[in-house]
């Protein structure tokens, strides 16, 4: 029998270890791999103990500070809880555990080692995603879990000391180890280093006098804010896997057809990224946890060995963090989505040099007392950004632990998982992939009805399905956490398969769950009229051209909550009817396209006066705060649009109601209109894009002019400005207002000339190939090389231009599908 609790000490050999600059910055959280192993019935669980032991202990004789602690800089060094060191004073322990009547090889082996099976707090003798303390933590543990038909063996080691890739050289140097003591070359007496191992690694992994500045790298912030949104949800881990010749067919199918140069090529993390990028966007987005944003972001750690020539081999951590941003139009664009998605990977990574990662390094060296350096992404991992780590280059299957075998099965607990975090497992033996994903219930959902990516990933058959009544719901509600050390921690309490609500207001929760009789109700409230209008006119080619009109004439279209309410949803139906035609998926025709917005106002005197300030004195501030929020949301998304965007102004533009024009693509001035952001002499400022939009359109310092003064614009000056697009001669009252009730009026013939520019200007647009005005505008909206060079390949291969340039010359006139 094997004792059910049992810990072998490994006591450090001397060592004297300097940690870079870089590796106290990390937080201290410990690497959990959990190696699955069968065990025939018959197996002499003693003997596997002593050769663990035995294996662990010449282990850390060939690397020495595994048996040291993680401990805080002294008071003298700064006394910082997030800088940490390896101090020699420690040990390194294996520690054994019976669970051979709680758990068996077999039924993991039947659930496909189902990620929720692996209890941290069972399995692990450091549970904790982080330990930030004043004691000090145990740089390595390794605990041997025998179960009923195996071994769980789970190694944990410090990120402080140890980066990913040298926890692999450890289990590897492990393995050997662990041979030669089933082999009788090593074992008692244990034979001890005298000698004492040096290491600095400030000079291996340094600045080299480069300061460090951080607008050169964009996964990184120093904002005191950039988690200030983060909030808990209720998630699941699940694991998927893309089969050997699915794998071969998906770098096959997202590589360049007709590369540029020697340079213009992926590799098959590449293509495995983009894939999942791109899944996860769209799942997110079908499941209504996503609105349409002007770009998603995807964030991933590159190892920076071989740029900067370490010797090998180097455990310290060596990894640059790249951020690579792309239009959420474009990455859900169906198989051009992740082609393009995979080559945008593939441009910051190639990208990454020697010098950028010494100018990060300098820069956490100047700044690492004064402020922490985090992700910037961070926060929007549960909307529009995913982290992703591969470890698919990891050889860890390929590792043979002697009678032990190789590795069934490799897994990480769940703990510490966070939604948005994708981690792609070491590669199976027979080249297949393995990837955890941590997201909500519904976006899995939406993942299995995705036809694209099932073409390559095979479903995850261990799926536990959702709590089926009340009893069996968790309710967590997860309080915003404190700003995190660099390169953050997750959230120390988050629970998997926890449901959560999206506020505090449990009482929503409860008529949800409510399973009581349900008493009698009075006939629904008469719906208030509609405040936003709605026509299509036909499109050139294809599609159509939309027409929202603002109808609260007798408050200037003054945002209220309902007008607002009633924006968003139409911005939100512009988008689903301009993207859904992309997606293979889709069985939308191109003829439903919205290929153009345009917002008009129904009032003469004012296309929108901002917010409704009687509406607001009567708002909490937190009900001012969630308006404000959804104002923003709402505004980013049409700015976002995957189409032309024009607004029509006519008389007054105030505050919100100018920002809403400068969240379009082009606005069209009658000669009435007067605008302004006089926010500041209301002791507030714009607070809905007016700060940063304005300065895009017309420059720093007539934004300065504009902001600080709180002036009044005419339509004139606009035009000088560059604020308007065009400028239309218009009679005091020649747009009436509308007060009819009819549906579906054609707002095209109403609105005098203003409109009529309006209509004429996404005509003209429109005439061009539907692909390349979107194309166009996404690469426009970035403004750089790169993302004019993806914009092209888009089109490339589209039959629009294929029919172009066969009827170019022949005087027929060109009718454009969209394809």
């Amino acid at each position: 029998m094997v004792s059910p609790i049992r810990s072998i000490a490994v006591p450090a050999p001397p060592f004297d270890l300097k940690l870079s600059y870089f590796d106290r910055t990390l937080p201290p959280t410990h690497s959990k791999r959990i190696l699955c192993f069968s065990l025939p019935k018959d197996a002499d669980k003693q003997q596997i103990i002593d050769q663990l032991h035995i294996a662990l202990h010449y282990t850390v004789q060939r690397v020495p500070f595994l048996a040291g602690s993680i401990v805080p800089f002294s008071e003298e060094e700064g006394n910082r809880p997030w800088l940490r060191n390896v101090s020699p004073k420690g040990s390194a322990y294996l520690d054994i555990k019976d669970l051979s009547n709680s758990m068996s090889f077999e039924s993991l082996a039947a659930a496909n080692f189902d990620q929720e099976l692996f209890d941290a707090d069972q399995l692990c003798s450091l549970p904790q995603v982080a330990y930030i303390q004043a004691e000090p933590v145990e740089v390595c543990r390794i605990q041997a879990n025998f179960i009923d038909g195996g071994l769980l063996l789970v190694i944990q080691i410090n990120h402080v000391a140890i980066d990913g890739w040298g926890v692999t050289e450890v289990v590897k140097i492990f393995s050997e180890k662990f041979r030669d003591a089933q082999a009788g070359r090593i074992g008692h007496p244990l034979l001890t280093n005298d000698k004492t191992y040096v290491s600095d690694r400030r000079s291996l992994v340094s600045s080299a006098g480069k300061l460090g500045n951080l607008a050169n790298h964009s996964a990184l912030t120093q904002s005191g804010y950039a988690h200030a949104n983060l909030e808990g949800k209720g998630f699941a881990c699940r694991t998927f896997r893309i089969p050997a010749d699915a794998l071969a067919r998906l770098k096959r199918d997202v590589s360049p057809v007709e590369p540029k140069d020697h340079n213009d090529w992926i590799s098959t993390g590449d293509a495995i990224a983009a894939l999942l990028w791109r899944s996860i966007i769209v799942a997110r987005h079908r499941a209504k946890e996503l609105q349409m944003r002007h770009e998603v972001q995807f964030g991933q750690p590159y190892d920076c060995r071989k740029l900067m020539q370490l010797p090998e081999p180097y455990f310290g951590n060596s990894i640059y963090f790249l951020r690579t941003d792309v239009q959420m139009a474009d990455i859900t664009n169906g198989q051009d989505g992740i082609r393009l998605a995979a080559r945008a990977i593939r441009s910051d990574v190639n990208a990454v040099t020697a010098d950028r990662f010494r100018d990060m390094v300098g820069l956490i060296e100047r700044t690492q007392k004064q402020t922490h350096t985090r992700l910037s992404f961070w926060e929007d991992l549960s909307t529009s950004a995913i982290m992703y780590t591969s470890h698919f280059a990891f050889d860890m299957h390929a590792m043979d632990f002697g009678e032990l075998g190789r590795i069934q099965a490799f897994r990480q607990p769940p703990r510490g998982s966070m939604i948005g975090q994708t981690i792609v497992m070491p590669k199976l033996r027979d080249g297949s992939c393995e990837f955890l994903l941590t997201e909500t219930p519904q976006v899995f959902a939406s993942l299995r009805e995705d036809d694209l990516w099932s073409q390559y990933v095979e479903d995850d058959k261990s799926q536990s399905q959702p709590p089926k009544n009340k009893d069996d719901w968790q309710i967590v509600i997860e309080p915003s956490p404190p700003a995190s050390p660099a390169f953050p921690i997750s959230p120390l309490k988050l629970n998997s398969f926890s449901w959560t609500v999206p506020s505090n207001d449990l009482s929503i929760l409860a008529r949800t769950l409510s399973l009581g009789d349900a008493t009698p109700s009075s006939p629904p409230p008469t719906p208030p009229p509609k405040l936003i209008k709605i026509s299509d006119v036909p499109a050139p080619h294809v599609g159509w051209l939309r027409i929202l009109e603002l109808n609260r004439p007798k408050a200037k279209n003054a945002i209220s909550q309902q007008l607002l309410a009633e924006l968003a949803s139409a911005i939100e139906d512009v988008w689903q009817q301009s993207a859904s035609v992309h997606h293979p998926s889709s069985h939308s025709p191109a003829s439903e396209q919205v290929r153009a917005l345009i917002i008009t106002s129904s009032s003469t005197t004012a296309f929108c006066a901002g917010a409704d300030l009687k509406e607001r004195k009567a708002m909490t501030l937190a009900e001012t705060q969630r308006f404000l929020a959804k104002l923003r949301a709402t505004f980013t998304q049409l700015a976002a649009l995957p189409v032309p965007t024009i607004a029509c102004v006519a008389g007054v533009a105030l505050g919100g109601g100018l920002e809403l024009a400068l969240s379009c693509h082009m606005r069209v001035f009658a000669s009435s209109a007067v605008v302004a952001l006089p926010e500041t002499r209301l002791a507030i400022i714009p607070g809905a894009g007016g700060t940063y939009r304005l300065q895009q359109v017309v420059g720093r310092a007539h934004a300065l002019d504009m902001i600080l003064t709180g002036r009044r614009v005419d339509a004139a000056e606009s035009l000088r400005l560059g604020l308007c697009s065009r400028l239309v001669e218009v009679q005091v009252g020649e747009v009436d207002c509308w007060d009819g009730e009819q549906e579906g009026e054609d707002l095209a013939k109403r609105g005098g000339r203003l409109r009529a520019a309006g209509l004429a200007l996404a005509r003209e647009i429109t005439r061009g190939g539907p692909l390349a005005i979107r194309a166009a505008l996404g690469a426009v909206s970035v403004s750089t090389e790169e993302a004019e060079n993806l914009a092209y390949e888009v089109v490339l291969k589209s039959s629009d231009r294929m029919r172009a340039l066969e009827q170019f010359g022949t005087g027929r006139p060109l009718i454009f599908e969209g394809r």
